[in-house]
C-alpha cells in the first residue's frame, strides 16, 4: 500500500441494524494497511447512546490493527448502548470481510494475469526461435 485508503461500510452492511437503523461507518486505512481511524457516518441511532459510544472509545478499538486483526477481535458492547455498538462492531466485521475478500480475489485475479503474460512471452519467443531455426534449416536445405 502507497497511500491511506478509506473505504465506506455501505450497501454491504445497510441489513445490519442497530437501535433505529443502520450503523454506517468509514474505516481508513493508513499507508502500511493497518486501520488509523472508524468514523461513524450519518445515522438514525439516539444521540444519547451514540454518545455513550464515543466516549466508550468503541471507535478507536480498532486503530492500529490490520484488516485480519480487527477480524480476530471480540468487542464487548457498551453498556446503555447495547445495539448501536453491537451493530457498529458487527458492520466494522461484515466490511473487513468484504474487503478481504475483494482483496484476496484482486490478488488471485493478479497472479492469474501475470501468470499468462509469462506463458505468452515464453511462446512468443518459442516462435520467434523456432520460426528463426526453420528458415536456416530450408535455405541450408536449398543450397
Amino acid at each position: 500500500m502507497s497511500q491511506s485508503i478509506t473505504i465506506q461500510s455501505a450497501p454491504h452492511t445497510n441489513h445490519i441494524i442497530g437501535y433505529n437503523g443502520p450503523t454506517p461507518l468509514n474505516i481508513t486505512l493508513d499507508e502500511t494497511g493497518k486501520i488509523s481511524k472508524v468514523e461513524l457516518l450519518p445515522h438514525q441511532e439516539t444521540p444519547s447512546y451514540v454518545q455513550l459510544v464515543r466516549k466508550s472509545g468503541l471507535l478507536d478499538t480498532w486503530n492500529g490493527l490490520t484488516p485480519q486483526e480487527a477480524l480476530a477481535k471480540r468487542v464487548d458492547a457498551v453498556s446503555g448502548a447495547t445495539y448501536t455498538s453491537r451493530a457498529i462492531a458487527q458492520t466494522l466485521h461484515k466490511r473487513l470481510e468484504v474487503y478481504e475478500a475483494e482483496s484476496a480475489g484482486f490478488k488471485a485475479s493478479s497472479m492469474i494475469a501475470f501468470g499468462v503474460g509469462i506463458i505468452g512471452i515464453a511462446m512468443l519467443i518459442y516462435y520467434v526461435f523456432y520460426r528463426r531455426r526453420l528458415k536456416r534449416e530450408s535455405s541450408t536445405a536449398v543450397k
